[in-house]
Formats: C-alpha cells, sequence, structure tokens
C-alpha cells in the first residue's frame, strides 16, 4: 500500500509521522522504484501486533 494508506493503517495521523517511525518500528518498504513506495500489509501487521498475539488472517478461515 502506499505511503498515505499504510500510516493510516498504523493510526498515524500523517505520513511525516509514519515516515519517522519507519526503519524503527515500522518496516521499510517492500517496493521502492524512484518516488514509488509501498508497504505489504503482511508487513506493517507485524509491526502493529502485540507480541505473541496470534498473527493468523481471519479471511483464511472462511
Amino acid at each position: 500500500m502506499a505511503v498515505e494508506f499504510a500510516a493510516g493503517y498504523c493510526g498515524e495521523k500523517t505520513t511525516e509521522d509514519f515516515l519517522k517511525r519507519v526503519g524503527k518500528e515500522y518496516p521499510l518498504p517492500r517496493i521502492e522504484e524512484g518516488r514509488r513506495r509501498l508497504w505489504l500489509k503482511d508487513d506493517l501487521d507485524k509491526a502493529i501486533a502485540p507480541e505473541g498475539e496470534d498473527q493468523s488472517d481471519l479471511a483464511d478461515e472462511y
């Protein structure tokens, strides 16, 4: 997902706040081609899920 969506998905108020935490608390983008940067939902889920929580995708159950 693009930076605007990734920031919102992680609960950040601005893309700038999100980008300050990328590489520390949030993963680096999976795709970096020029100005295009994209994050995978699964990577962000791992970063924002509490430790020890089940990381399975509910969609897989249905």
